[in-house]
């Protein structure tokens, strides 16, 4: 009967990392990942032995049966790729561009160990998540304490605000009630001022209040999904905050998120004061 394998996997969810959580999570990761091997390499060298290998033929190719890569996606799908030793030696890479996704991958044979962490920057609203940790092994203990500090590491990390992705729904519904309430007190006030308007739509007015109240929700559905889409883009499920125009980035974050206030709040401004030209 083979050796029981031990598997644990996790999402990783609403998330922002900086440049010095991803150096954290490199130096974590290579930990793990050394502690692992070097058991391994210790089984791999008694075997050889038994085998009948001598200890001074016995080479480090021999006893490290290994694999491991880092790997950078980019803004622009370009990436990088290299060993944790080449990324600690030189992370500048972390201050060029704007990541957008990170893989670590290490395998070794001796212990059938597998750990890879999966860190996806996106706003998509599946229940599957594109960012997770897997880490597998014969060694139980290995899997179960590497799980234990890679979750530890990650509630350490500012997490990512859920407020749009919690109430996106709402925020339609109250995007769409305001533009209703806008168009209608506009169309009163044409109506009382006896200013050119379509008749269809005065008829409709008149005669089919809530006609009129339907197809102006239609009508407000989509700037209501458009301002929802782009909260979601501004607040990212995971969020990697890396790159040279970093500051720049969150300056104009800052100015976007002023930007749809005042496309939800202007029209409601308008509709208050129209009501009180009207009466």
């Amino acid at each position: 009967m083979g050796i029981i394998k031990e598997k644990k996997e996790f999402s990783i969810d609403n998330k922002i990392f900086t440049r010095d959580d991803i150096l954290s999570l490199i130096k974590l990761f290579g930990k793990l990942s050394f502690e692992i091997l070097d058991k391994s390499k210790e089984i791999r060298y008694k075997d050889l032995i038994h085998e009948g290998w001598k200890e001074l033929n016995i080479k480090e190719r021999d006893i490290d049966t290994s694999y491991s890569k880092l790997v950078f996606t980019f803004y622009d799908n370009s990436t990088y790729s290299g060993t944790l030793e080449d990324i600690l030696k030189d992370y500048d890479i972390l201050d060029d561009k704007k990541i957008v996704e990170i893989d670590f991958h290490f395998f070794e044979h001796g212990l059938n160990s597998q750990f890879l962490i999966r860190i996806k920057q996106t706003d998509t609203d599946s229940f599957s998540s594109s960012s997770y940790v897997s880490v597998e092994g014969e060694d139980r203990n290995w899997v179960t304490e590497t799980t234990r500090l890679v979750k530890d590491f990650l509630s350490d990390c500012k997490n990512q605000s859920g407020f749009v992705n919690k109430f996106q729904i709402p925020i339609m519904v109250v995007t769409v009630i305001i533009l209703v309430f806008f168009m209608f007190n506009l169309t009163e006030l044409f109506i009382k001022t006896n200013l050119s308007f379509p008749k269809i739509i005065v008829n409709t007015f008149s005669k089919h209040l809530i006609s009129f109240i339907i197809i102006s929700s239609l009508i407000g559905a989509a700037p209501a999904f458009f301002i929802k889409e782009q909260l979601k883009q501004l607040f990212p499920r995971i969020e990697i905050q890396t790159g040279k125009n970093l500051y720049q980035i969150k300056k104009e974050k800052k100015k976007k998120i002023l930007i749809i206030t005042s496309e939800i709040l202007i029209p409601a401004i308008i509709s208050f004061l129209l009501r009180l030209l009207m009466y």
